[in-house]
């Protein structure tokens, strides 16, 4: 049995759209590395604002007489009674936690300086920290480095893309 020219042309048709709905699947995917780059950006002063917060509570806390602190009640759940905890033990748990919290915002910070040390000769590297953390308006950007608006754009793109690879590797390509 042999297909008709109308089922060769459907065939053709439909698969076209599928090649379609992969590519841009594709293109979605490889945006990703790009977009999680941008939101790291956007963070990156904040979580360099934490770190130095959680040091200082961590130094409070070390410092702190935790039998007066009212903000120290721990419960058993289901006893509704104060459990028997030796004050080191709540302040070594204190601490742990903010250790943790503090571990983990420094490593993203050190990898983030790892990204921007790799873009820090580029002409043009003035635009993320302008955009990212001053958080200035592509106007203002090209007002203060003398180019057009437009240049802003293209190379704050660029450097993004540059530093996603860094990143990511080759999950970013």
């Amino acid at each position: 049995m042999a297909l008709s020219e109308k089922d060769l042309q459907q065939i053709a048709k439909t698969v076209e759209q599928v090649g379609r709905k992969v590519m841009s699947a594709g293109r979605k995917e490889n945006r990703k590395p790009y977009q999680e780059t941008e939101r790291r950006l956007r963070a990156y002063t904040t979580l360099k604002g934490n770190i130095a917060r959680y040091q200082k509570d961590i130094e409070d806390i070390r410092r702190e007489d935790m039998g007066r602190s009212a903000d120290i009640i721990m419960y058993q759940t289901n006893s509704g009674m104060s459990p028997e905890r030796d004050l080191e033990e709540l302040r070594r748990e204190k601490i742990f936690a903010l250790t943790e919290k503090l571990h983990r915002d420094a490593a993203d910070v050190k990898e983030m300086d790892v990204a921007l040390d790799y873009i820090k000769t580029d002409p043009y590297f003035q635009v993320i920290p302008m955009t990212y953390f001053e958080h200035q308006t592509q106007e203002a950007v090209a007002e203060a480095i003398h180019c057009e608006k437009s240049t802003v754009w293209r190379n704050r793109k660029r450097l993004i893309w540059q530093m996603s690879l860094v990143l990511y590797g080759a999950d970013a390509i």
